[in-house]
């Protein structure tokens, strides 16, 4: 690569220098390429964001102050974060992406009341693996006695639990859980379940928050969690919808990294920042303006499970179309060997692959993915494909054909 580009993409790693092996056997400054080569991310000491600003010492000295406080509470390497996506994060999916840059990888959400009274759910819906670590259990639950069984249980497979306080849909605010749990009037259950959590499982509690509509709220909220045990705090910088029967789409709605980086000060466990993250030079940017010691990505990742592996995401987020074949052929493989819980879910992850826009009978696809197909023609394809080896044929006729 251009050594323009390795100066504008290696200031994560200058502030953040790779501290462990992973899991598959390479260390965390490595990543294994679609080829199956090892490559070395470039290093430098002092280099350019990708916007061209110089790094002052100030923004030097709060990355590296958001590292001591990581290495103060003991935790595993949290700068790369897979975050929980409800359909998607299945151990496919989460090996796939810990191959290519991905520190520590979140469950879907898991409610907490099935697993303590239905045990044929937890053991369809968490699958794990030797390699499948660090791994984070988030559950969604609203009292303490129900929450701490819940992670007693996910324990020995997890290697921390995340109370889920960011669903915003219609569901969590009957109930309620998630986010509708971030109102002042529940902030003694949210002290109370993480208080018992921390004194009988033996592993960090961690919390996934979204933004209160007023920031100072926000961080009270924060200090609290944090005064009753709580380890880390993820926030998600969007607000949920005031009425529960809003849809927003959160990535037509931009993350408030500023919000994020005064959490960050008001605090002293770490931080990590969600939001604002479709490619790999989103990630400099979100360290460098919040001060986090991670950033969490969703629908990144989503659409390029190779987002935090510098020399395979351009900087626009997209990668060269055989290249982005050959990883879905890859995820698919680990699917056969790790099958998800539901056909649907391979389906879904093709789909965002192919760089899907929209949804429904609305759903289209970018044209130079589209090989012999027309948008709506691909959609059915993918709908009425049921195995692995029906999928691999619809990527073999449009990101791996032959021009």
């Amino acid at each position: 690569y251009p050594l323009r580009r390795q100066r504008q993409m290696c200031i994560r790693d200058s502030l953040h220098p790779p501290t462990h092996t992973m899991a598959d056997g390479t260390s965390a400054g490595q990543f294994v390429g679609g080829d199956g080569s090892e490559r070395t991310r470039a290093c430098t000491t002092e280099e350019s964001t990708t916007d061209g600003a110089r790094v002052s010492p100030s923004e030097q000295e709060a990355l590296l102050g958001s590292r001591k406080r990581a290495r103060k509470w003991g935790i595993f390497p949290i700068r790369h974060v897979a975050a929980p996506m409800v359909g998607g994060s299945d151990l496919a999916f989460r090996l796939l992406c810990r191959r290519y840059g991905v520190d520590v990888a979140f469950t879907e959400m898991l409610f907490a009341e099935r697993i303590v009274h239905d045990e044929g759910y937890l053991r369809s819906r968490l699958q794990t693996c030797s390699a499948d670590r660090p791994l984070v259990v988030q559950l969604a639950a609203n009292d303490p006695d129900t929450f701490v069984a819940a992670a007693r249980l996910v324990a020995p497979m997890a290697d921390a639990v995340d109370l889920n306080l960011g669903c915003p849909l219609p569901a969590a605010a009957a109930a309620p859980f998630g986010a509708w749990l971030l109102d002042r009037r529940h902030w003694s259950r949210l002290g109370s379940m993480i208080s018992a959590a921390t004194k009988t499982v033996a592993l960090p509690i961690w919390c996934k928050i979204r933004m209160l509509p007023e920031l100072n709220d926000t961080i009270d909220l924060c200090r609290m969690l944090e005064s009753h045990g709580c380890s880390v705090i993820t926030v998600h910088a969007r607000q949920r919808p005031a009425d529960p029967r809003a849809s927003t789409r959160d990535s037509v709605v931009a993350a408030d990294l500023d919000a994020v980086r005064a959490i960050v000060r008001a605090l002293a466990i770490p931080v990590i920042s969600n939001g604002n993250t479709q490619r790999y030079s989103d990630v400099a940017k979100n360290l460098l303006r919040t001060g986090a010691v991670g950033v969490a990505c969703a629908e990144g990742l989503l659409r390029n499970p190779a987002l935090f592996a510098q020399e395979m995401s351009g900087l626009d987020g997209s990668l060269e179309r055989r290249e982005l074949g050959r990883l879905v052929i890859e995820y698919l493989r680990l699917a056969k060997k790790y099958p998800p819980p539901d056909v649907s879910w391979i389906r879904g992850h093709v789909m965002w692959m192919l760089g899907k826009e929209g949804k429904g009978h609305r759903c289209r696809f970018p044209e130079e993915y589209l090989g012999p197909f027309t948008s709506a023609q691909l959609l059915c394809a993918i709908q009425m494909a049921e195995t692995i080896s029906d999928f691999e044929a619809l990527i073999r006729a449009t990101l791996l054909v032959q021009e």
